[in-house]
């Protein structure tokens, strides 16, 4: 298998934390701005016209975040994939309100319907109601939850893939730290975030041989200099 980490496009949150250096008023589960779903309709022509390699996409997966199916939508059209959404995908933390570093709790995510209204090829898991909303994978502050959670992803894509496949997972900045950490064979990365990854960038990783092979981190040539974010 090829993995290709792909983190979600500019959403709401970005843009506050970008004018103000501050979380305060920040939503649970924050939408793309109009500047995000134009950094994810680049990144859907991109990949359309890819002709070989990790971005010759040939299976679609993404976090149940409002943003991350966003920002998948284009790449399901552009490719013609459904999108497997996946529960352990979400951020570190989940969905909460209050602040990261005071008072917090759990918040829902949407429901099946309202993703699907961003996504109409979305296929959600297996595993929860086809009819309540995803509980918004709440967890605590702990580096070895986060770990856990990246194995556990990664096996699951691992045990659905075979080497042939090309998979693109549409996720999260500090959660893809915890991917690269585990795919190179570490519980854990170094925090704060080592590695940049901007809005829609990309990661490919090679996972057919032992060590399994980075190919790059953080690339957007999909993106004009106007289009990057943080």
């Amino acid at each position: 298998m090829q993995l290709l980490l792909i983190r979600h496009a500019q959403s709401a949150n970005n843009l506050l934390y970008q004018q103000t250096g501050a979380k305060a008023g920040r939503h649970p589960d924050p939408p793309l701005t109009p500047l995000g779903h134009r950094q994810a309709q680049a990144l859907a022509d991109h990949l359309r016209q890819a002709p070989r390699g990790p971005l010759a996409l040939t299976h679609l997966h993404a976090s149940l975040t409002v943003r991350a199916v966003q920002t998948a939508a284009p790449l399901a059209r552009a490719l013609g994939l459904p999108v497997h959404a996946h529960a352990d995908a979400h951020e570190v933390g989940g969905l909460y309100w209050g602040a990261w570093d005071g008072e917090r709790g759990p918040t829902p995510g949407e429901t099946p319907a309202g993703l699907r209204a961003h996504c109409p090829g979305l296929r959600w898991p297996g595993d929860l109601s086809p009819h309540a909303p995803w509980d918004g994978g709440f967890e605590t502050d702990d580096p070895a939850v986060h770990a856990s959670r990246a194995r556990r992803l990664l096996g699951d894509l691992r045990a659905r893939h075979g080497p042939d496949d090309r998979v693109g997972l549409v996720t999260h900045h500090l959660f893809a730290q915890y991917l690269i950490a585990a795919l190179l064979g570490s519980d854990l990365p170094r925090l704060p975030a080592t590695l940049r990854v901007n809005n829609t960038a990309t990661c490919a990783v090679d996972l057919r041989g032992d060590p399994v092979r980075v190919g790059w981190i953080n690339r957007h040539e999909h993106l004009g200099r106007a289009l990057v974010t943080a």
